[in-house]
């Protein structure tokens, strides 16, 4: 796996789990203000019933409330209705506790903690049920003229609401930070991707590359190694295979070039190295592979190419090094070696044979090209002396 990929990776899951970790403390906490929110409703309508009660009883109603209990409940039943209907999705409701009345059990629990803290608005959340509510629940106060004979605790006022009322405003606030979090997290993953591409990735693709060309150029020629030359070698032979298409094989020897390190010394033979494998390289075509396997010996691998085609290219190869002489050096002619491979022979079998083709180039007096396939049997079988 590439630097890339990992780098990018690692700032995604780390994004992922950044943006999962901040948006479970964000619903939480909007959900809590949510409540909060329902909380401070809830306590605005029972004020207003309070206070609209209180305006009725000392303004418009006098006496409304006092000895007639029947008259009583219908003023309360007008005054909520007129209440209520201010307050979409309430449900304002209230219990007595006045005479033989008795509460339910589930209330019980509820008016002992409002006989020690008349003040507090209790919290009930009911999501037993289909739809979940919020229930408020507070101490009634009595309005009445007579409220100061009234007992401590004459009832309970109810708000209730479903729990999707304002859960609803807190997920749209979330799902609005949560946008506005993965547009920031997206603008500082690029920008943090870009820094680390230029700081980091860049240079390690840089560095590997080049370690890569170490592993597999010759530092001298520019030519591919005889390591990396080798394996090129074997996925060609298994393309060829494939597809059906001819491959074949060009070996070169210089003629002579211990020679020209003898008399001109390395630094020249050096140069010469570099230019042969310059004029070559200009020779052959983009898929054609050249090769220094070792001291002055290249090879030159062609991909989809037949034998006469293989032989074409080696006279080409071979007019190329003669054609103008070299720097301090003169003329250098090469012995060439020519094989086809045969489509079943081993890498080896076949490098063999056109080495064999290149040794008897040399035997035949050198500056010429030999192909493998016109060598008699035996010959194949032998292995000849090296020739400079």
């Amino acid at each position: 796996m590439k630097i890339k990929t990992r780098i990018n990776l690692v700032l995604s899951g780390a994004a992922l789990v950044a943006m999962a970790a901040i948006g479970a403390v964000s619903y939480f906490g909007l959900k809590g203000e949510a409540i909060a929110t329902a909380r401070r409703e809830a306590e605005l309508h029972l004020q207003a019933v309070d206070a609209t009660r209180a305006y009725a009883a000392e303004a418009l109603l006098p006496g409304a409330w006092e000895g007639d209990t029947v008259q009583q409940r219908l003023s309360d039943a007008r005054l909520l209705a007129q209440v209520n209907r201010h307050y979409a999705g309430h449900d304002y409701s209230e219990v007595r506790l006045t005479g033989d009345a008795r509460p339910e059990p589930a209330l019980l629990p509820l008016i002992e903690r409002l006989r020690t803290h008349p003040d507090e608005t209790l919290l009930q959340v009911d999501e037993d049920t289909a739809a979940a509510r919020l229930t408020f629940v507070r101490a009634l106060r009595d309005m009445a003229p007579s409220a100061a004979a009234a007992p401590a605790l004459a009832g309970l006022q109810r708000v209730s609401m479903p729990l999707e009322l304002p859960m609803q405003r807190a997920v749209d606030a979330f799902w609005r930070q949560m946008g506005g979090m993965a547009l920031l997290v997206v603008v500082l993953f690029m920008a943090l991707n870009l820094m680390l591409r230029r700081l980091v990735v860049n240079p390690v693709d840089v560095h590997q590359r080049a370690l890569r060309r170490l592993a597999t150029q010759d530092s001298l020629t520019g030519a591919t190694n005889r390591r990396g030359f080798m394996d090129r070698l074997l996925r060609a032979q298994s393309e060829a295979e494939t597809q059906a298409e001819p491959l074949s094989l060009v070996m070169v020897d210089l003629d002579h070039f211990k020679r020209i390190n003898d008399e001109h010394g390395h630094g020249v033979g050096d140069a010469v190295l570099r230019e042969v494998a310059h004029r070559m390289r200009r020779q052959i075509r983009r898929a054609d592979l050249l090769g220094r396997l070792g001291g002055e010996e290249f090879a030159i691998l062609l991909p989809d190419t037949d034998l006469v085609g293989a032989r074409t290219q080696a006279e080409h190869l071979m007019a190329a090094l003669r054609s103008q002489p070299f720097p301090a050096a003169g003329t250098v002619t090469a012995s060439l070696g020519v094989a086809q491979w045969n489509g079943r022979e081993a890498a080896s079998s076949w490098l063999h044979r056109a080495d064999l083709a290149l040794y008897e180039a040399k035997h035949l007096g050198r500056n010429r090209l030999v192909v493998a396939e016109d060598l008699d049997t035996d010959l194949l079988t032998t292995r000849p002396d090296r020739l400079d």
